[in-house]
């Protein structure tokens, strides 16, 4: 297999089209065209499907570049030093932006207390990306919703607890008493994100399902401390997936809508490679641990949970 054409596909992937990719990489828009012809040729699946005008990588043409810009860095790091990087102190976890909220401490607690040359590294992208880093070798876990349609070829998969998401206002908002999504049409809505590809979009969902015309995002939060900090100082509306969330310091200043219609339910779940490092265990068991005290509604399931077993 060509390595050109696989650094080619990186810069695709990266750059989001061919001539992007030629730009990026300093050559012309046919030859990145050549190299992906030939290169589909070594695949049995499609690397990119169409949707529209644009052409969209698939999880093989994911997993691929992520591969080859892993093999390019041990290359590189390997001519540098004269030997491949160790990754046996750092502990690599892809979470969604609430994950990292909830399991950041603990995480950090059972894998470093005790440890001083470990480290923690949360990344955070969106769940198909995450999950193909993880059948790569680039990631340890991943904690995050399971894309629909799935399959966790060459890993592990289990249920951590379920999201009941609840839309939230400042207190004093006018629509703070609303209890329909039908008074929240004109409404303006702060999300976290978005994600690129297979993401848990309830609010979007819970419009769609009832035919109703799509909800304005005014803005896009890295975090929910961001997002809450919004609210508090807008008249935006917004979705926590669960109100561990909510900041200590803003936690009284803004409120649920109590509206009849639920928005969709979701569940986070823990993935691992199949064959998964020995001292990851202590990590995993923190995670059981404090998905059961959070399943279970326990208002001490942060601090509970933060102690290593």
């Amino acid at each position: 297999m060509n390595l050109r054409y696989l650094n080619y596909l990186t810069l695709v992937v990266e750059h989001g089209s061919f001539a992007a990719a030629a730009l990026a990489g300093g050559v012309s828009q046919p030859a990145i065209s050549h190299g992906m012809r030939q290169l589909q040729q070594q695949f049995d699946t499609p690397l990119f499907v169409r949707s529209g005008r644009k052409l969209i990588p698939t999880e093989a043409a994911l997993r691929a570049a992520l591969r080859s810009k892993d093999l390019a860095e041990r290359m590189d790091a390997l001519a540098a030093t004269g030997a491949i990087p160790a990754h046996r102190d750092t502990l690599r976890v892809g979470v969604t932006p609430s994950a990292a909220l909830v399991w950041g401490p603990a995480l950090h607690a059972a894998w470093c207390q005790g440890h001083p040359r470990r480290r923690l590294d949360m990344a955070s992208a969106d769940e198909g990306r995450m999950l193909a880093s993880l059948q790569g070798g680039q990631l340890d876990l991943v904690i995050s919703p399971r894309p629909r349609g799935y399959r966790a070829t060459g890993l592990a998969c289990e249920p951590l607890y379920q999201l009941t998401p609840l839309a939230y206002a400042r207190r004093a908002h006018p629509l703070v008493m609303a209890q329909s999504l039908m008074e929240l049409q004109a409404a303006s809505w702060a999300i976290v994100g978005p994600s690129v590809s297979g993401p848990v979009d309830v609010l979007h969902e819970a419009f769609a399902v009832r035919r109703m015309r799509p909800p304005r995002v005014a803005a896009s939060c890295p975090d929910y401390s961001s997002l809450l900090h919004l609210l508090v100082h807008s008249d935006m509306l917004g979705v926590l997936p669960h109100p561990i969330l909510l900041d200590g310091a803003l936690k009284g200043q803004v409120a649920p809508l109590h509206l009849r219609e639920a928005l969709p339910r979701y569940e986070m779940h823990l993935f691992t490679p199949i064959r998964q490092r020995r001292a990851l265990g202590p990590a995993v068991a923190v995670l059981r641990q404090k998905a059961a005290l959070i399943s279970e509604g326990s208002g001490h399931a942060l601090a509970s949970a933060e102690r290593p077993v």
